[in-house]
């Protein structure tokens, strides 16, 4: 009952401030995924082509959690989501997770930037036919045919929905809910959207919290085979040096590196019940299917703790594991179209093929994402790399930079390099943690004290050292306790 009298306190207090404003935007109570309590919710039209006015209009959706305290600071906490291509108001589950401290006394403001979301997403039909029956090259056609299709069927002018204009629109509309000073909080491609959005707009924002950083000399595809290769080592070092895994998965790297060179080309047929019936199907497993969730599983440590009990039981061409963590990621929520709109524009016309190339031979997974995503730009409609890519990017607003030590994509020293666009900043790296930091450990705790005073003053990271690597899985049963314990 507090929560909801609290709802309605804002929104008359939105209410007031907007009756200034031409801008207006109506919040009504609402739910959104994976959050639990009712919150507010509301809509901004905006021109498609900001350029163009009076042509085609599109609806950008917003959802404001209010803070809890009814003394409430006037600055909110406004995520910027992941992918690219994850809209942030499918984002409750994370901020549950990981902002209830900071959501006691700011409202926390979730966009679905354009394209993506529900804000007229650039969605894809995924193709009618199950690629998972096909081989590589099959399935590999059927993928590419479905892009070509998108990109001929989509009413919009993709060329209008690159970070820099769709950050344009973020703030329109925190101006009009009479937000004048912001705090910005990024989760992976969110924390390149913060840095651009701080440069384009530093007179509003008052902290930036950076988590699973994207500076721009991260450019994510052409690493990514790199990033991703350290992560497995480390897991596989860790494995070797426990020894209730070292006995049960003997020598698994180079048994597996074998399993991977040996892997058929047309595929290993085999049956797996499917994760959401459990009814049994046929699929074609193919060395990239593999290798795209073994990709995937790297993300949390949580689910590599059962990636060597995976594997092992690959070698005995048994996928059945593997499909069960898979299953246990879940859907993200990208939208494709918008994915590709901001990878093909803001990465891949950054780097060359030959770089491409060159860098496919830094691990196991080969490139093989990068390849996928490059021949899927070649296809996509181009759109110019954003003048902002060309500017001198440094920002004096006070940043916490936050990395895992176990982060495949976005390791520790993308953390570093943040730095040089924030140099009144703080790196925290937490052990033995994945993709995006806030939810583990006293993180969230030391995120809502740094937004609090916006300050790096008395904030002690130690409590991270407190994190610990999940015990790995030796059988079905589920993890073990330590050998030390």
């Amino acid at each position: 009952m507090r929560y909801l009298v609290l709802i309605a306190t804002l929104a008359l207090h939105l209410g007031i401030v907007k009756a200034a404003s031409d801008d207006k935007i109506p919040l009504d109570f609402c739910h959104i995924d994976n959050f639990s309590e009712e919150v507010l919710c509301g809509s901004y039209t905006v021109e498609e082509n900001r350029q163009q006015p009076n042509g085609r209009t599109i609806d950008i959706q917003v959802a404001v959690l209010p803070a809890v305290s009814e003394a409430k600071e006037s600055d909110p906490f406004v995520l910027f989501a992941g992918g690219p291509g994850q809209g942030a108001r499918a984002m409750g589950r994370f901020v549950q997770a990981a902002f209830r401290g900071v959501n006691e006394t700011r409202d926390i403001v979730l966009i679905d930037q354009r394209g993506m979301g529900d804000s007229a997403p650039l969605t894809c039909e995924m193709p009618e036919a199950d690629l998972s029956t096909m081989d590589s090259e099959a399935a590999n056609e059927a993928y590419q045919q479905m892009i070509k299709d998108c990109a001929n069927n989509l009413e919009a002018d993709v060329a209008q929905y690159t970070q820099d204009i769709a950050n344009q629109d973020i703030h329109d509309i925190l101006v009009a809910l009479g937000y004048d000073t912001v705090n910005l909080y990024g989760a992976s491609w969110g924390t390149r959207s913060a840095l651009l959005y701080a440069n384009q707009y530093p007179e509003q924002v008052r902290s930036v919290t950076v988590d699973g950083t994207a500076p721009l000399s991260n450019k994510v595809p052409l690493y990514f085979t790199r990033d991703a290769e350290a992560t497995i080592k480390r897991l596989l070092k860790d494995c070797a040096e426990d020894a209730g895994c070292a006995e049960a998965f003997t020598d698994l790297d180079q048994r597996f590196d074998e399993f991977l060179n040996n892997f058929p080309a047309e595929g290993i047929a085999t049956t797996i019940a499917d994760p959401n019936t459990g009814k049994l199907i046929e699929v074609n497993v193919s060395k990239d299917a593999v290798l795209g969730a073994i990709r995937t599983i790297l993300y949390s440590p949580v689910m590599t703790r059962m990636l060597p009990l995976a594997m092992e039981k690959m070698l005995a061409n048994d996928f059945r594991p593997l499909a069960g963590i898979l299953s246990g990621a879940g859907d993200a929520g990208m939208t494709l179209g918008a994915t590709l709109t901001i990878l093909c524009a803001e990465e891949f016309s950054r780097f060359t093929e030959a770089e491409m190339a060159e860098r496919a031979q830094d691990g196991f997974e080969a490139g093989t994402f990068t390849k996928m995503m490059y021949e899927s730009c070649q296809l996509w409609p181009n759109v110019s790399l954003p003048e902002i890519y060309a500017q001198t990017l440094v920002q004096q607003v006070p940043t916490l930079i936050l990395s895992g030590d176990l982060d495949p994509v976005t390791p520790p020293y993308w953390g570093e390099e943040m730095k040089v666009h924030f140099p009144n900043s703080m790196h925290l790296i937490a052990p033995n943690t994945g993709h995006n930091v806030a939810p583990a450990g006293c993180a969230k705790d030391l995120i809502a004290e740094f937004v609090t005073t916006a300050k790096f003053d008395g904030i002690d990271a130690s409590c991270l050292d407190d994190i610990q690597r999940p015990t790995f899985f030796l059988n079905s049963s589920g993890p073990v306790g330590r050998a030390s314990e």
